[in-house]
């Protein structure tokens, strides 16, 4: 294979020919499929290749660098499955990123509703500290803001999977993560309240951000070709 710009230029071509092959005329049908078969020959490339070129990923930054909170995680999944994605976490030295993995525009929607959602409840969990928790020790205060963000994500995740994209693409997706990430591992995510038998006060924490989640909107666009992601009450 050649480097990561000539392959993706080869890829298309491919993917232009193999779309060919459904035409009508069955002649020109024929030697699409022929010229898709003499590139992927030529070049070293696999019917997997061909389908993992068929999907893309768009990354947004995380909260955590290698290790994120179970809330965010469950605000990234929520989201992902939402618009048709399977989810990745990327550790890294500075920032960790989630990778949205899907078909056509699905990724970069997805992309772009989990940052619009994972701001608002950085805002809303600072609000909730300033008012509820300001005298609480900072264990403490970290512990309860996540219940509050365990709360306000359970929520919002209804508001979510109403936008459930149930279009197959599967097959696509798999190839993909088969192609660019043959070994994954599962993520270890940070549950700060795990075994903890839960207070009153610790309940109260996560009703609250359940009330609040659930004045959260996500509207499709026109054409569910763009999101109105507009927050309603936060």
């Amino acid at each position: 294979m050649r480097d990561t710009d000539d392959q993706s230029k080869i890829l298309d071509k491919i993917k232009k020919c193999m779309a060919l092959t459904s035409s009508s005329n069955e002649h020109e049908a024929a030697i699409a499929l022929r010229q898709a078969q003499k590139l992927m020959e030529l070049h070293g490339i696999s019917d997997l290749d061909v389908k993992a070129a068929q999907a893309d990923e768009i990354q947004a930054k995380a909260g955590a660098r290698n290790r994120p909170a179970g809330w965010e995680n469950e605000l990234a999944q929520t989201v992902a499955a939402a618009f048709g994605c399977r989810l990745l976490f990327h550790p890294r030295w500075d920032a960790g990123h989630w990778g949205f993995i899907g078909c056509g525009p699905a990724p970069e929607i997805a992309q772009y509703a989990f940052t619009v959602l994972l701001r608002q409840i950085k805002k809303a969990r600072a609000e909730h500290i300033q008012t509820k928790l300001k005298r609480c020790k900072s264990v403490t205060k970290t512990r309860r803001a996540d219940l509050f963000c365990d709360g306000w994500v359970r929520s919002v995740s209804g508001t979510i999977s109403a936008l459930a994209d149930n279009t197959p693409h599967a097959e696509a997706v798999n190839a993909f993560l088969a192609v660019r990430y043959p070994e994954l591992v599962p993520l270890k995510t940070q549950n700060r309240n795990e075994g903890k038998h839960l207070s009153d006060r610790d309940l109260a924490d996560y009703w609250a951000g359940s009330v609040l989640g659930k004045d959260v909107r996500l509207n499709h666009g026109m054409g569910h070709q763009s999101y109105d992601c507009g927050m309603i009450g936060l």
